[in-house]
């Protein structure tokens, strides 16, 4: 048998289709009438802007669409920010004897300028603290209900009942917001103790001294210098030897027949209570506002 080697056919050799054979939607490929159809039907896909799945389009609506977005872009970016009502606030971890804490910055630092100092210290070799529980930020001498007071107060400010109710959490308060200069915080703290329920003056003392509240030393000397019972036990250790021998000594002098009678001249002037606190100031030294014993 005798193989025929395979070769093309020029494109005589193929047999032509009638035209008549031709639809009214087929054109041939040749024709200039398809060349203008393709080029009206050509499309582009813009998937992805403006929330739509794909939006089809022709070239010129497609520059038109992209130029929008950008624009549109551009304006969001250009508004002005409030400046003081947008936040761009982030949570904080803190460690308190062995605790973790996370909360907000923004409350934080809008107290306190130590806080507000902290947040903005560049990080250490180890990068920034306060991002993750491994590198949290450190309250040293800060105890834990110290902490939960400071932030049910923050948090929870403005609802009714208040979030603090006992003496004992406004002076965990007072202690925290004088650590952290949190002048509006310690405040607040004071006005409390001034009347839920009112301190006595033993303990008014101890408080002044360690929260430098110098208001409340005179009146207190003056209240356990005009009190009938003495000074016990308890007391004593509590003011300290010095401050106990200068109020004994206040105490002798208010009750002095000569003091009774100068008060006696002046009481047409000045009230009981008023002229005794010029004595008391006057032996404890106090007119300068210094502490007795300090």
């Amino acid at each position: 048998m005798t193989s025929v080697p395979y070769r093309l056919s020029s494109p005589e050799s193929f047999p032509s289709r009638p035209s008549s054979a031709l639809s009214g939607s087929q054109v041939s490929f040749n024709s200039p009438t398809s060349i203008s159809a393709r080029s009206h039907s050509v499309h582009t896909r813009l998937p992805g802007l403006l929330n739509q799945s794909s939006v089809v389009a022709s070239p010129v609506e497609s520059v038109k669409s992209i130029s929008s977005f950008f624009t549109k872009l551009r304006s969001v970016s250009s508004t002005p920010r409030h400046s003081e009502f947008y936040l761009q606030d982030e949570l904080s971890v803190f460690l308190v004897e062995g605790i973790l804490f996370r909360v907000h910055r923004f409350f934080l630092q809008r107290e306190s300028d130590v806080f507000r100092t902290m947040f903005v210290c560049p990080p250490t070799l180890d990068g920034p603290e306060g991002r993750t529980d491994d590198r949290p930020i450190v309250l040293p001498e800060v105890t834990v209900a110290e902490f939960e007071c400071l932030l049910k107060f923050l948090y929870d400010r403005n609802t009714t009942p208040s979030p603090l109710s006992t003496t004992e959490e406004w002076i965990k308060l007072l202690s925290i917001s004088t650590r952290y200069s949190m002048e509006r915080i310690r405040t607040r703290a004071l006005q409390e103790l001034e009347y839920i329920p009112p301190l006595d003056p033993i303990r008014r003392i101890a408080l002044a001294r360690k929260y430098d509240v110098r208001e409340w030393l005179l009146p207190s000397y003056v209240t356990i210098c005009l009190r009938r019972q003495p000074l016990n036990v308890l007391e004593a250790v509590e003011l300290g030897l010095e401050t106990m021998v200068l109020i004994a000594m206040a105490r002798e002098s208010v009750r002095d027949p000569g003091t009774l009678k100068a008060f006696d001249d002046a009481r047409s002037s000045v009230g009981y209570e008023e002229f005794m606190t010029e004595v008391v100031a006057d032996v404890l030294g106090m007119r300068d506002g210094e502490d007795a014993g300090a």
